[in-house]
């Protein structure tokens, strides 16, 4: 995906899927060859997209990122409906730590009642669980 008009191109696609997950399961999650390996590429072919040195993907390469990533293939194409998949992929990974941070501390039964709650509100939720726990077990 070339972006003439100035627009998101697919290494910024993928750059950004890579934070979320990095954020979510740690930097050695997205190593290029660790996606390369699921995606059944080299890391330099991964490396290539990431840096933008490869803009046109064959359709399977961009089927096997979307599966690696939890997207839909459309999220490299199309940029209105990549802005949905990242506020989806924002709430995902709030609820993620929220669920995370609830069940390190003993809170039970957290999610149906915070299950309307903005991503930022869930994120808030969560390091307040989080900092009340540590503040517990300082005691």
């Amino acid at each position: 995906m070339v972006a003439g008009d100035g627009g998101r191109t697919l290494a910024d696609a993928l750059t950004g899927l890579i934070a979320r997950k990095a954020e979510l399961d740690g930097q050695d999650s997205v190593a290029d060859q660790v996606i390369g390996e699921h995606i059944g590429k080299s890391r330099t072919t991964v490396w290539k997209l990431r840096t933008g040195q490869e803009t046109n993907p064959k359709i399977e390469t961009l089927e096997a990122l979307a599966r690696f990533f939890g997207v839909r293939v459309s999220y490299f194409l199309d940029e209105e409906r990549a802005a949905a998949a990242d506020q989806e992929l924002d709430s995902l990974a709030a609820a993620r730590r929220l669920q995370e941070a609830a069940e390190r501390n003993g809170v039970k039964g957290i999610n149906a009642r915070l299950g309307s709650l903005s991503p930022e509100s869930l994120l808030t939720v969560a390091r307040l669980i989080e900092e009340l726990g540590e503040a517990e077990r300082d005691e």
